[in-house]
């Protein structure tokens, strides 16, 4: 019995895929997914597309499709074709005029609604895939993970991988206006402040020096049972 007790803290508490991980990785993916939707937010703000602009607009497309045209729907091929032949000036009036589009689009409360809820549930899902792989990359001899520079370090790199999916994977699929009208560079860093968020967080709830202070408060009553 007491050989049990011991060989049960062995293994880190961020490599146990057991319910108390999964939970704490989806609350740290909603913590994640708000960082993540204030910086876009206040970005968008900034620049005169609207604080509301991320939801209304680019999240609510995975189920309203159309929430936005594309720059160039309605283009003539012909155009088209001159148009891939002067690629960088293309790019750049067709962010332009995305952004024009993004500006001008009505706000609807039921397109926030949606594109909120379905933001913080792919960010919660996400936390859990983070914690996840983590996991299994901790329980496979990746121990450096388990401390807290590693730990962050590698959620945070799962955070610029995340970007990649969802930008060059997912979106071109089934969220087109993602890709046209998400401006990339602050885009691709709430995706690491979103990995560094989870990643911070679980190791603040998980970790070896939340693990030992736990460990510290239990023998009081250890000795006092004795």
């Amino acid at each position: 019995m007491a050989a049990s007790s011991v060989s049960t803290p062995a293994v880190p508490a961020l490599a146990r895929i057991e319910p108390r991980l999964l939970g704490t990785a989806a609350v740290g993916g909603l913590l994640g997914g708000l960082v993540m939707f204030f910086l876009m937010a206040g970005y968008n703000a900034s620049t005169g597309m609207g604080f509301l602009t991320i939801l209304n607009v680019c999240f609510a497309a995975w189920v309203f499709r159309g929430t936005a045209m594309p720059a160039t729907h309605g283009m003539p091929m012909h155009h088209k074709a001159t148009a891939m032949g002067m690629h960088h000036e293309t790019m750049s009036m067709h962010h332009a005029m995305g952004t024009v589009t993004m500006m001008n689009e009505p706000l609807s409360a039921s397109h926030v609604i949606v594109g909120g809820l379905l933001h913080l549930a792919m960010s919660a899902f996400a936390g859990v895939a983070f914690a996840v792989v983590l996991a299994v990359l901790i329980r496979a001899g990746l121990r450096m993970l388990a401390t807290p520079a590693g730990y962050v370090a590698a959620a945070t790199a799962g955070g610029a991988l995340l970007y990649v999916v969802m930008m060059y994977g997912f979106a071109p699929l089934w969220n087109t206006e993602i890709v046209n009208f998400t401006p990339r560079v602050p885009f691709f860093l709430s995706h690491l402040l979103f990995g560094a968020a989870v990643g911070g967080w679980m190791y603040w709830r998980l970790g070896e020096a939340g693990e030992g202070i736990r460990m510290t408060a239990d023998r009081p009553r250890l000795g006092g049972a004795h």
